[in-house]
């Protein structure tokens, strides 16, 4: 089995030797040339071709330059397909590039202050949006945010530093990687990198190892192997930056899987797949466990790829799989991984058959006992017994300690306290009724006085005349020509005004003028209130009962309706969690308000029914509007003679008129509240 571990020094060291050794040089000379061009790690392992992406993170000396102490200005060319960044001190600059990933590249120049401070450089080309300039106490840092893939030279010279991006996808014109030819005679190197919230610090000591033949380059990404100052954990004001995710599990989301690892790119020639779990050990921060049946060669190419993708491709195209424990990660075939596991299952299943059986009794506080057995049943052991005592509403559980424990902390879990819900309705009806009424009567008669003071009146009728006699004129029943009074429903006498118009000889003129108005405002409140246990069924009731006679064979029978105000509730606290401040409740409410009607017939009075039925989710102390009906019934009714009502004006005297409104509006307003104990 081998035991992969996260130490930068043993991967950069092995692969450092891993390509030397496959290239054949076996002589060690007195210098070799290290190229800062890119970020690619290239090895071979016993013949065949590898490559990886690694970072290049260890500051690179320009050679025989005198040391910068200032960066002074930052210039930048752009060109059609490419730009160039010229940094301009006063000496040569001690520095090191690491790419982040496709977007961002950071350029460090140790030992160097400037006057910029933190700030943003605007470039707004094709390849580069901007340089964020980033100020620490013992180095500068350069952000380049990029817009596109790009590749990049570095050139140093005696006072200046060029940085070259060019667009990944031309292949013309990108310069070649510059050589810088350095003394390998007694390399040492110590480094410190913070990578995803940790701490890691890297030794290296090559000392008395010469490089193999003189002017052989190595890529960039080695060249931790040439001696210079250690990176130092430090505090400094950094340049404005993306957060890097701390996160790197594989995450489900809408169904697909998402990875969200530090990218890596890799181009494997049937290599062993132990190297490219170390490869991936190193990226990922894990401690890697391999198993002494993975051994197989494989073939892939990934660019860009995050390292928890890349790992589960590898482990579905070799059938392996894998146990996280910790940041410890054991890679095994999946053959293995379920014999490991089946042997634990038995291990523990026969741990469990030699354990002695206990008797344990659990009290039962707030629910019913056999509410809970058929919970805790399924936990049984096969020589487990579960018995349930109603009187005492407690549980006796005969199993081993280690299930009792188990069913112990199943009962804490279960056995809540029932929170109390109260539920207060108000069923609000407000009804308006509003009529007016004009009318008009009218006609002639005839007094004829008799000798003995007696009246006699002939007055004028739709269908002919009448004689009255009585005591005095304004004792007379009055019969009119046009008869059309004003009504009003609910008034037992309309006012009304009448008088004599003229008098000609023994024919009189009458005319009465009739008008009727009536305002009914009419609110009824009903507030029910109640108070429930969760998920228990609640109902309050009010009211009468009206009978109803009916005829049949066998006699006359009664039959009562109830005319009731009923509130009927099941609240249901959607949560439980006692941490959670701001809880809703479902509530199945049915909520009625009937009352006997104004109608009446030979069998009895009817019933005006007004419910709702519904479910609704509220926030504890809340109140919601769960329904409502608002009629709203206009009546306009006209009476008249025939032609003379439809003349302008005169009609008047020939017709009445009823306007009729009658409004009904219907509230039903509920409030759960939590009662807290």
């Amino acid at each position: 089995m081998n035991i992969l571990q996260t130490s930068p020094a043993r991967l950069r060291t092995g692969l450092l030797w891993l390509a030397l050794t496959s290239w054949g040089l076996v002589q060690a000379p007195a210098s070799a040339a290290i190229s800062d061009t890119g970020t690619r790690l290239s090895a071979t392992d016993q013949g065949d071709r590898v490559l990886a992406e690694a970072e290049a993170d260890h500051p690179i000396p320009s050679a025989g330059l005198t040391p910068a102490t200032m960066l002074n200005k930052v210039d930048v060319q752009r060109g059609d397909q490419n730009v160039t960044v010229v940094l301009r001190g006063d000496g040569g600059f001690r520095y090191d590039v690491t790419q982040m990933d496709r977007q961002r590249l950071v350029l460090d120049l140790h030992d160097v202050g400037t006057a910029f401070g933190a700030r943003a450089m605007p470039v707004e080309h094709e390849l580069l949006k901007q340089i964020r300039v980033g100020r620490h106490a013992d180095k500068v840092r350069l952000v380049f945010d990029l817009s596109k893939p790009v590749r990049y030279t570095l050139t140093p010279s005696p006072s200046q530093l060029a940085v070259q991006l060019v667009d990944e996808r031309t292949d013309a014109g990108a310069p070649a990687g510059r050589l810088i030819t350095v003394d390998a005679s007694a390399v040492r190197h110590s480094a410190s990198r913070k990578e995803q919230d940790r701490e890691t610090t890297v030794p290296r000591s090559l000392s008395g190892d010469r490089l193999p033949n003189q002017g052989v380059a190595v890529p960039a990404a080695l060249h931790d192997a040439v001696a210079g100052r250690p990176d130092q954990p430090r505090l400094a004001q950094m340049a404005p930056d993306e957060k890097t995710p701390a996160q790197t599990e594989p995450t489900e989301e809408l169904g697909q899987r998402r990875y969200v690892g530090r990218r890596i790119s890799m181009d494997f020639q049937q290599a062993d797949i132990s190297n490219v779990l170390r490869l991936i050990a190193e990226v990922s921060g894990f401690n890697i466990v391999v198993g002494e049946n993975v051994k197989s060669k494989v073939t892939m190419k990934l660019v860009g790829v995050p390292w928890d993708q890349a790992l589960d491709m590898l482990l579905k195209m070799n059938n392996l799989g894998m146990i996280r424990e910790g940041n410890i990660v054991w890679i095994d075939s999946l053959s293995n991984l379920s014999r490991q596991q089946d042997e634990e299952a038995k291990a523990k299943e026969s741990k469990s058959k030699a354990e002695d059986l206990v008797t344990e009794v659990i009290y039962i506080r707030n629910l019913q006992a056999q509410e809970v057995q058929g919970t805790l049943r399924p936990y049984l052991t096969p020589r487990g017994q579960l018995n349930v005592s109603a009187g005492s509403n407690l549980l006796v559980i005969r199993d081993t300690p280690s299930n009792v424990a188990i069913f112990r902390k199943l009962v804490e879990g279960l056995d809540l306290e029932v929170p109390q819900v109260q539920i207060e309705s108000r069923i609000v009806q407000a009804d308006t009724t509003y009529i007016r009424s004009l009318g008009i009567q009218w006609g002639y008669a005839n007094l004829n006085t008799l000798a003995n003071g007696k009246v006699v009146n002939l007055r004028g009728q739709g269908g002919g005349g009448s004689t009255v006699i009585q005591d005095a004129f304004g004792a007379q029943t009055s019969q009119f020509l046009v008869n059309l009074p004003a009504t009003v429903t609910g008034l037992s006498a309309v006012p009304a005004v009448g008088m004599t118009f003229g008098t000609l000889g023994a024919d009189v003129l009458d005319l009465r003028l009739s008008a009727g108005e009536l305002l009914n405002l009419a609110k009824v409140i009903a507030a029910p209130k109640i108070i429930t246990l969760d998920k228990r069924e609640a109902r309050i009731e009010q009211g009468e009962s009206i009978p109803f006679q009916t005829i049949s064979l066998q006699g006359t029978q009664t039959t009562f309706v109830d005319a009731n105000l009923t509130l009927q509730v099941t609240p249901q606290i959607t949560s439980r969690d006692p941490k959670e401040t701001a809880k809703q409740i479902l509530l199945r409410v049915r909520a009625t308000r009937n009352a006997v009607g104004t109608r009446s017939n030979p069998a009895g009075p009817s019933i005006d029914k007004r419910e709702a039925t519904t479910q609704v989710l509220v926030r504890d102390g809340e109140t919601m509007v769960i329904g409502g009906i608002f009629v709203d019934n206009q009546t306009n009714f006209s009476q008249g003679v025939p032609w003379f009502s439809r003349i302008p004006v005169i009609g008047w005297f020939f017709k009445s008129k009823t306007e009729t409104i009658n409004k009904q509006e219907l509230l039903i307003f509920l409030t759960p509240t939590i009662i807290k104990t």
